[in-house]
């Protein structure tokens, strides 16, 4: 027969705090991890490190539902052993999940590596699993004082979000899993303290040494996907045909410098070049290629630059003052001044970058980044344009600037708040009367980024009140890229004149501009088109954008090319389902390199959660109907906590991704946000029993609360950020926190106090409740995500309302709330 276990112990102090250090150590493994991922693999395996964490503090809860009781007899040894397993687990699991071969892009149709992913994934997962049962295992032992424990674990993980993002300017991601390890011990060593635990201390200093002789001699390196650019210029140097000029860590990503004379990037040169390629150098952020340094100390160098389709815009004005979004290496800077432009401004997000281009590269791009004709803005684009007033005859929006993106869908998850139709509305409204926007993408089959861009464009005009946009609009492209022009008036008869002559001279082809009449000319550069026309699929797509016919068109094209808006800000998602089967029959096998590979690899995490956890949450049962005494209330329990796992996860979520654009950084959406976010949480936990003691009106009064401040995000967030956006980002910060406080604070509530009505009436439901929880979590991340892409943040932010009402009404039928109602 199980014994009930008693829940009326009371936590030390070092009880608290080892539980605060063991959960600052889980999310700063969390953040070390997805950094780790971004560089050896692709950013958006991301969201498999929030699979693997949340999944594995969902089987926590499993195994404390079949062995918590016995757990709990040895309380003082068992987590001692958790979390020191938990420490040496950090480095070993990601060592022995970068031995695996491992090749994401074979994972839909090879067997083999389907089950490595898996595997990569499982292996992920045991350090979380270790320190979620360590956790759980502590709410179960110190019951009555849950939400102390449960707070204590939420401003834990807030801190080591902040500490974490600290700690990612000095070390690589890799190595600062070491440091995890060693918080680990830390929270160890508290335990035994605790609990004076003379054996205790040895296992703290034997697992501090393990960890200092493996950093000593064999450190952790990064195993660097194949097909990556960073593991070709490393193939390179190995031969003797490169040179790692600098390489430098942060938050932001991994910055690396190569020098090679095989390195020949033209910008989308045509075929009227007649010079070679200056020498230069490639800037790679977390492995990916992300610009040229042209390594010459002129603009008489650059010759190639002029017969790129990037020239074409200058072409149309004279002496321009040039605004460049996203230069990172100074290509775009040499153009402007070939092409006579009195004053360049760049803005580049990433300092790191601007410190190198102003530093170790200065010499060997020219000294660009300090010259007198140029300003260097330090600034996310989107909130660059939100707060200046000054206007620019050309906006040039260089972050598009690329191979197009959609053949890998490598970018498909990335959120950008620039190419949305709100976004480039505010580019078109910085413009001098005569100005014009320009953005080139690479050419791929079947089109898509391109035809997005012009889509975009089209509603950004029509959103500044332009009438007949099709007037404003001019692409043009080579045979590599395509060029898309926007113009605040329509072009006169003068600009149409030149930019005829220049289209002829660079030997280019029109697919849409308000100076031609008729049909198109004969294509110079052949492209496929629609059966029996002599256009192109680009032309054909102006001709429907550009009508009344829009509408039909973004319904039956195989891709999704409907503008992105701030609501759902993925401009790279291209991803259609029910252009599957037609993928099927065209490519065979290689169906796959025609789709978005984020997307899908969001669907395997989403899918792997339903399945693991649905067969993890349903485990329990065989030990819950042999237990005398728990037979009611499992559904209801089940359903509450998975409902506030669903809904605290996507508030999360939609927040973090909502602030990146007030604040205008990533680094600072996810220290300050994230932290706060946990933190304030935290706090809720910690004093909802003595603001509302009585746990079922807690949890009523919080659902309500927390439902209601999610319709008013919803409904209000974006004014509020269009009224604070103009302010130092201080004030943005302090706003973002004023706005967050509310609702995390009263995120705090419903779980302990749901655990504290089980505490009292069903104990051995804890465990399970615990493992709902974290299995909710598992699903909450990437289908906030999936709804994000498909129905917007507002959407999101009304199923997190009725989520959370949803579990206040579930939980009436908790186990024991009859006699929890007048419990104080």
């Amino acid at each position: 027969m199980d014994r009930s276990p008693d829940i009326s112990a009371r936590p030390a102090a070092p009880d608290l705090l080892a539980v605060f250090l063991l959960s600052a150590a889980v999310i700063a493994l969390e953040l070390a991890l997805m950094r780790c991922l971004a560089v050896a693999r692709w950013h958006h395996f991301a969201y498999l490190v929030i699979s693997a964490a949340l999944l594995g503090f969902g089987a926590s809860g499993t195994l404390l539902t079949f062995a918590g009781d016995t757990l709990r007899h040895c309380f003082k040894t068992s987590v001692l052993i958790l979390t020191l397993a938990f420490a040496l687990s950090v480095t070993g699991a990601f060592r022995a999940a970068e031995a695996l071969p491992l090749n994401v892009r074979y994972v839909l149709y090879s067997p083999w590596q389907m089950g490595l992913m898996f595997a990569h994934d499982f292996l992920l997962l045991v350090p979380f699993f270790l320190a979620g049962s360590a956790i759980g295992l502590s709410l179960m032992q110190f019951g009555r004082r849950a939400h102390y424990v449960y707070g204590v674990s939420l401003i834990g993980s807030g801190a080591g979000s902040a500490l974490a993002m600290g700690l990612m300017f000095l070390l690589p991601p890799q190595l600062l899993l070491y440091g995890v390890g060693a918080l680990g011990a830390l929270a160890g060593l508290c335990w035994a303290a605790s609990h004076h635990r003379r054996p205790g201390y040895a296992g703290v200093g034997l697992v501090l040494v393990a960890l200092g002789a493996e950093f000593t001699l064999a450190p952790l390196t990064l195993k660097i996907d194949q097909y990556k650019d960073l593991a070709l210029l490393d193939r390179l140097a190995a031969q003797g045909d490169a040179r790692r000029v600098v390489s430098r860590y942060g938050p932001r990503g991994r910055l690396d410098v190569y020098a090679s004379p095989l390195l020949h990037k033209t910008m989308f040169a045509g075929l009227t070049a007649t010079s070679a390629p200056p020498a230069q150098l490639a800037l790679l952020v977390d492995g990916d290629y992300a610009a040229t340094v042209l390594d010459v100390e002129s603009a008489a160098e650059a010759e190639i630059l002029d017969h790129t389709p990037m020239s074409v815009p200058y072409r149309l004005l004279k002496k321009p003052r040039v605004l460049l979004l996203g230069e990172a290496g100074g290509t775009n800077v040499w153009l402007a001044r070939r092409m006579g432009a009195s004053h360049v401004t760049v803005v580049q997000p990433n300092p790191q970058i601007v410190d190198l281009m102003q530093g170790e590269l200065a010499d060997a791009s020219g000294r660009l980044a300090l010259a007198q004709d140029v300003t260097v803005v330090r600034a996310a684009p989107r909130s660059f344009l939100e707060r200046t007033h000054v206007r620019f005859d050309l906006i040039q929006i260089v972050t598009t600037e690329s191979l197009a993106a959609g053949a890998s869908g490598l970018r498909s998850l990335h959120e950008d708040f620039l190419l949305t139709r709100q976004g480039l509305e505010l580019c078109v409204r910085r413009l001098t009367p005569s100005g014009v926007v320009a953005a080139t993408r690479g050419l791929q089959m079947p089109p898509r980024d391109n035809i997005k861009i012009l889509a975009t464009l089209r509603a950004a005009l029509a959103g500044a009140g332009l009438r007949e946009p099709e007037r404003h609009l001019v692409q043009v492209r080579n045979l590599l890229a395509v060029t898309t022009i926007a113009f605040a008036s329509p072009p006169d008869e003068a600009s149409c004149e030149r930019l005829d002559l220049f289209v002829r001279r660079l030997g280019l082809d029109v697919e849409w501009s308000p100076c031609a009449e008729g049909s198109p000319r004969a294509q110079r550069s052949r492209m496929q088109g629609p059966p029996g026309k002599r256009y192109s699929y680009l032309h054909h797509a102006a001709l429907k954008i550009l009508s009344g016919e829009r509408r039909d068109f973004f319904r039956r094209w195989q891709y999704n090319v409907r503008p992105a808006a701030d609501d759902s800000p993925y401009f790279y998602n291209f991803f259609r389902w029910k252009s599957l089967p037609g993928f099927w029959r065209a490519y065979g096998r290689q169906w796959f390199t025609k789709m978005e590979l984020g997307y899908v690899v969001l669907v395997f995490a989403l899918v792997q959660a339903l399945l693991v956890g649905g067969v993890l949450i349903l485990l329990p049962l065989i030990r819950l109907r042999r237990s005398k005494g728990e037979g009611g209330g499992r559904a209801a329990t089940a359903l509450y906590f998975t409902l506030l796992g669903l809904g605290f996860m996507m508030m999360e979520m939609v927040c973090l991704l909502k602030f990146t654009r007030l604040l205008g950084d990533p680094i600072y959406a996810a220290a300050g946000m994230l932290s706060s976010f946990l933190i304030f949480s935290g706090l809720g936990s910690v004093l909802a029993r003595r603001i509302r003691p009585q746990p079922l009106r807690a949890i009523r009064l919080a659902a309500a609360g927390v439902a209601l401040i999610a319709v008013v995000y919803a409904l209000g967030l974006d004014g509020a950020f269009r009224t604070v956006v103009v302010l130092p980002l201080w004030c943005r910060m302090a706003s973002a926190i004023v706005l967050t406080a509310p609702a995390a604070f009263l995120m705090g509530w419903p779980f302990p106090n749901g655990l504290a009505i089980l505490g009292r009436s069903r104990p051995l439901l804890v465990p399970w409740a615990w493992a709902a929880n974290g299995f909710a979590g598992v699903a909450a991340s990437p289908l906030a995500v999936l709804l994000a892409l498909h129905v917007g943040f507002r959407a999101v932010l009304i199923c997190v309302a009725a989520l959370y009402l949803a579990a206040a009404l579930v939980s009436h039928r908790l186990p024991g709330v009859d006699q929890n109602r007048s419990v104080g």
